[in-house]
């Protein structure tokens, strides 16, 4: 929680690098189904059976961030995902004939996949402001942050559309397809020299369609937590999270993969290799998730963990 800062303006170096890696574990997904495929691509109906769907990911940030005087700062982000996709079929009946069983393996297919899908996503562009005595206390300080992603990832064309005619399609996005803007407003107070509290709300909203009449879904998230300094090299620290995705729409219809709520658990650590090297290791534990529809299929988060590491120079 926050000692960036510190770091490049006592040393006046001007640039600094980072590297994040996120690893998402067991997010699971899916919905009802009473569709099949014939072998000619005809959709038939068939027993009730559900669609089971497991997600692991991994995300790659690089981050560049420039120090343009002791208030302002510029930032670029590069995202890059790896995803790895399962899926089974499960039936509700408790005999399903060996016709409607190939049927719904077919229609499972063209929906989703064993695959592994890579790629990068939006990228971010971002200007930072640093207001240190926020308040008469003195020792507080407030960081606003206005930034832009620019549509750099891959998008796909309306999956419900493609599902209905009995065509192949993927319903994973690595863009969004639109510039996005995204604000982020963060509170620092210590407490004493070894104890700092912090809050942060971040969320961000989309404007305008894409190129498929896919508009993304808004977002927002904020943090409470506590730093204790053990050791001029080592942090602990620990916030409550809560997490709220809105939904997204296809051609003003609501795309059932969007709308979940979370609180969680983070926990971590922050040190230093050397001078010029800080990292920081944390661990999201969802505590509560919930749908914002009950026939929403959007993916329940497992385990998440989180390492950086920077360089200033």
């Amino acid at each position: 929680m926050g000692s960036g800062r510190v770091l490049d303006t006592e040393t006046k170096k001007k640039f600094r690098l980072t590297f994040n890696v996120i690893r998402s574990l067991n997010a699971e997904g899916g919905h009802s189904e009473t569709n099949g495929l014939t072998a000619d691509g005809q959709l038939i109906q068939v027993g009730s059976h559900w669609h089971h769907v497991g997600m692991s990911f991994s995300r790659f940030d690089l981050g560049l961030h420039y120090q343009l005087n002791s208030r302002i700062k510029l930032a670029l982000v590069v995202p890059y995902s790896i995803k790895d996709q399962s899926a089974e079929i499960e039936w509700k009946t408790s005999k399903p004939s060996l016709t409607d069983q190939n049927a719904a393996i077919r229609n499972g297919y063209i929906h989703h996949r064993d695959e592994t899908y890579r790629g990068f996503e939006d990228l971010n562009l971002t200007i930072i402001y640093y207001w240190n005595e926020f308040t008469p206390v003195k020792t507080d300080s407030l960081t606003l942050s206005a930034g832009l992603s620019v549509p750099t990832g891959k998008i796909e064309p309306n999956p419900y559309k493609l599902g209905d005619a009995g065509k192949e399609h993927l319903h994973l996005q690595f863009g969004t397809g639109t510039l996005i803007p995204n604000f982020k407003i963060i509170y620092t107070l210590p407490v004493n020299d070894s104890v700092s509290l912090q809050s942060r709300l971040s969320f961000r909203r989309p404007l305008y369609e894409n190129k498929y009449d896919f508009l993304s879904p808004p977002d927002i998230s904020f943090y409470f937590g506590t730093a204790f300094k053990l050791s001029n090299n080592l942090r602990l620290h620990g916030s409550w999270m809560v997490f709220r995705q809105g939904f997204g729409y296809w051609d003003g219809s609501r795309d059932e993969n969007t709308g979940i709520q979370m609180h969680a658990l983070q926990l971590g650590t922050n040190t230093k290799w050397g001078q010029n090297f800080p990292v920081n290791i944390s661990v999201i534990l969802p505590i509560h998730q919930r749908m914002l529809i009950g026939t929403g299929d959007t993916f329940e988060h497992g385990i998440m963990l989180s390492s950086s590491i920077s360089h200033v120079f």
